[in-house]
């Protein structure tokens, strides 16, 4: 206590008071109520008030808008050569820059964190998507005022500050309604309005959306009349926002808007799935070959630049597969295409709306593609369920993918509202174009670039230009302080800033040749290591691909035994000739460099990120509660936040009372269709639905139930050596007796991935179709009294 009240006095010290030697006055937010001048006697008429200003923004300090899509590839987008119609990111580059090396973390959180922070992701303690924090200091999920928000930084100083969209920076943990909020997109963050969902994926057609703290139930129809869709919706709640803050507030806003495409499930509108049909029946291959020779029209890349071989040894020749296979796949990347373009019409709904307020020329417009690069966790032939890699099994083969769809009504009904889906990773290799590898890839430029644009007329003299200097996301904050005008702050919450890692993109603007000001910066993500430095690319090569998450794949890290390849980017700018062997000295001094720079922020472990599949001691889930009692007062919980039910044992006893031979509805319920499990009464039987991965399904036909007061137990198991993923009994039982046995031949052990948990009811995607028709399938009011959740670890 001590220690933190000295801390409060110095902040406040500071920031009242000038440094030795006359430097600048520290500057501490929140900052101090300001002096009251007026005069208070003791009657009013020999008074006189005064009206304390809050803060206000700089003078003609503009607005920002920061844009972030999700797993869009560097070269996915019209203007970087891709194949897919772009034209609201394409106007921002055409009416303003577009950088050729603009560099991201390679995976989502971390980068999200980066943006909206400014700090190295380790140094957040965002070395790891949020659903998968662990017990590490640079992978916990655990942000504090030492490294302060950029919408908490605007928001002290005058500006309005929304969010939309994905929200991927609260711990899950921490991701109900109940709370707590400390990493909300309210508090921390700066955020004052917020409508999205919390955590890496969800449905379109039936999200979890939260408004601020509260879960809301969704339209049923957009505003224009269309069936409901969220990046609809979301671009609905953002104009609203607009309208109101042009007709309420004088303050300059701070909005960041991110939709959830293109993460997996990959799922557009009805009406736009098949926008691509047949536009892609060539393959991945030649769909590479193509987007590299636009790019060098476009002078994106030398003319003389060649790929790198494909890497057939893991993503298979598009001649490999049968006629059949080629159109599942074919498939597959026109209803993607179909998302993103969808995606950039709802964005182009953004600036329309910003240019008839006449505010977009007074607005700081940065447009990021993606968070990372191009999703490749589909598998080399796609997947049904997107949640097969990141629960450790092995991909299905193309042909159960095939037959399962053909049950599910075939490859038309790919990215519908039942589906969990992720396009291959031939697609996402080639979207990569014209770097190597993918998501995760932290190691090489197509797990890292990200096409991204600024418009700034105010600032941004040229119109459709390059700008080849290599950049980092850090430089996002020190760009919109130095814009705005807004003093990065010394002291927040009483706490010392840590100083910024990277440095304002201004410098450039107006200054295609200048050097830049970013000279090295270090790159970890799931093991894969890499470092950029003057113009030297230090890649550590992949000990396993993108789409493996196995033992036996994560067996193969071995850090300190790096087998490096070395680039020369001045020279050769895509990274596509490795020269390793013929620079062993350069090699050991970037080596060092790399972990020098690793030291610093915070990024030990190698591999830290991945405790809650090979160090169990490590996951935060360990220490959560294992004693529940919940009433179907309690639902729309995230799984991070609820009873842990996965590869475990685990007792639930449900209290029912009065019930007649009506009396039906969920117990519990979690996940959906595409994984998870629910207990349920339909038709006066007690019914259990066991979904692995959205593939192979466990239920029993019923057991009678009685009338007036009961209980029902379900037992679950593990009844395999492996506990992961392993084979487990579920023993259902009714007043202390047994009725039935079903018997699982496997579990989901890590994640059902973008759905939640609820009592009483079935929320969100459903679990089971047996009640598809009944809605929420709420338990008839007031017969569920309680039910009680014992967990073992």
């Amino acid at each position: 206590m001590k220690k933190l009240i000295f801390m409060l006095f110095s902040a406040l010290s500071f920031s009242c008071f000038a440094q030795e030697g006359g430097e600048k006055e520290s500057i501490s937010i929140p900052y101090p109520l300001g002096e009251w001048k007026g005069v208070a006697e003791k009657t009013i008429d020999n008074s006189k008030p005064y009206f304390i200003e809050t803060k206000k923004a700089p003078e003609d300090a503009p607005n920002v808008l920061i844009i972030m899509l999700d797993d869009v590839g560097y070269g996915t987008v019209s203007s970087y050569g891709g194949p897919i119609n772009t034209p609201a990111f394409d106007r921002i580059g055409d009416e303003g820059i577009r950088y050729s090396h603009m560099a991201v973390n390679a995976i989502c959180s971390p980068t999200r964190g980066s943006l909206l922070t400014g700090y190295n992701m380790h140094q957040i303690g965002t070395g790891i998507v949020s659903e998968f924090s662990t017990g590490y200091s640079g992978y916990n999920n655990e942000v504090d005022y030492t490294t302060p928000a950029l919408g908490k930084i605007l928001v002290e100083n005058g500006y309005a500050t929304s969010a939309f969209g994905k929200w991927h920076n609260t711990k899950l943990d921490d991701g109900s309604a109940a709370g707590p909020f400390h990493n909300w997109p309210g508090s921390f963050w700066g955020f004052e309005y917020f409508y999205g969902f919390v955590g890496g994926e969800m449905n379109m057609f039936h999200p979890l959306v939260f408004e601020n703290n509260t879960a809301v139930d969704i339209p049923k129809k957009n505003a224009d009349g269309s069936d409901y869709h969220f990046t609809t919706d979301m671009t609905d709640k953002a104009i609203k926002w607009l309208d109101n803050w042009r007709g309420v507030r004088d303050e300059p806003f701070f909005m960041y808007y991110a939709p959830g495409a293109c993460h997996a499930p990959i799922q557009p509108p009805a009406d736009w799935r098949n926008k691509y049909k047949g536009k892609f029946n060539e393959g991945y291959e030649e769909m590479r070959d193509q987007m590299l020779e636009r790019q060098k029209d476009l002078g994106l890349v030398p003319q003389d630049a060649k790929l790198v071989d494909w890497p057939s040894e893991s993503i298979p020749a598009w001649d490999t597969f049968s006629e059949r296979g080629q159109e599942y796949l074919s498939r597959q990347m026109e209803v993607n295409a179909a998302f993103l373009e969808h995606t950039d019409a709802q964005i182009a709904r953004v600036f329309d709306h910003l240019e008839e307020m006449g505010e977009l020329d007074n607005t700081l417009v940065i447009f990021f593609t993606a968070d990372n690069g191009t999703t490749g966790e589909g598998t080399p032939t796609g997947n049904i369920q997107e949640l097969f890699f990141q629960n450790g099994y092995e991909p299905l083969t193309m042909d159960e993918q095939l037959d399962w769809l053909d049950r599910m009504g075939g490859l038309e009904e790919w990215g519908n509202e039942d589906m969990s889906n992720h396009f291959a990773t031939g697609w996402a290799y080639a979207l990569s174009t014209p770097y190597q590898w993918t998501k995760q890839v932290g190691s090489h430029f197509g797990g890292t670039m990200a096409a991204m644009a600024i418009r700034y007329p105010k600032g941004i003299e040229a119109q459709g230009e390059w700008r080849r200097q290599f950049q980092f996301v850090t430089d996002i904050v020190p760009t919109v302080l130095e814009v705005t005008g807004v003093p990065a702050p010394d002291y927040v919450n009483g706490q010392k800033r840590k100083e910024y890692p990277g440095e304002s993109l201004t410098y450039a603007w107006n200054d295609a040749e200048a050097e830049t000001n970013h000279p090295t910066q270090y790159f970890e993500c799931l093991g894969f290591m890499g470092l950029y430095h003057e113009g030297w690319s230090l890649a550590g090569k992949p000990y396993r691909y993108p789409w493996q998450m196995s033992a036996g794949a994560l067996a193969n890290l071995k850090p300190l035994d790096m087998e490096w390849e070395l680039y020369n980017i001045d020279e050769d700018p895509i990274q596509s000739v490795n020269i390793a062997d013929q620079n062993p000295e350069k090699i050991k001094e970037l080596e060092k460099i790399f972990w020098d720079e690793a030291e610093k922020y915070d990024v030990f472990p190698i591999g830290g990120a991945m405790g809650r599949v090979i160090q169990p001691e490590s996951n935060t889930s360990m220490d959560a509660k294992t004693n529940w009692v919940l009433t179907p007062n309690v639902y729309r919980l995230p799984e991070n936040a609820a009873p842990q039910m996965k590869s475990n044992d685990y007792v639930i006893n449900a209290h029912i009372e009065g019930a007649d031979k009506d009396t039906d509805g969920v117990i519990y319920a979690i996940g959906k269709a595409m994984g998870g499990h629910a207990l349920y009464v339909l038709d006066g039987k007690l019914r259990y639905t066991n979904s692995v991965l959205g593939y192979w399904l466990y239920e029993n036909e019923g057991v009678d139930v009685p009338t007036g007061d009961y209980k029902v137990t379900l037992k679950h198991t593990i009844t395999s050596e492996r506990r992961m993923n392993g084979a487990a009994k579920v023993e259902l039982f009714i007043n202390d007796k047994l009725v039935d046995t079903i018997e699982l031949e496997r579990t989901m052990g890590i994640s059902y991935g973008g759905d939640v948990f609820d009592v009483g009811r079935d929320e969100g995607c459903i679990v089971s179709k047996n009640y598809k028709d009944k809605g929420k399938f709420i338990f008839t009011p007031g017969k569920l009294k309680k039910v009680t959740f014992d967990i073992s670890k």
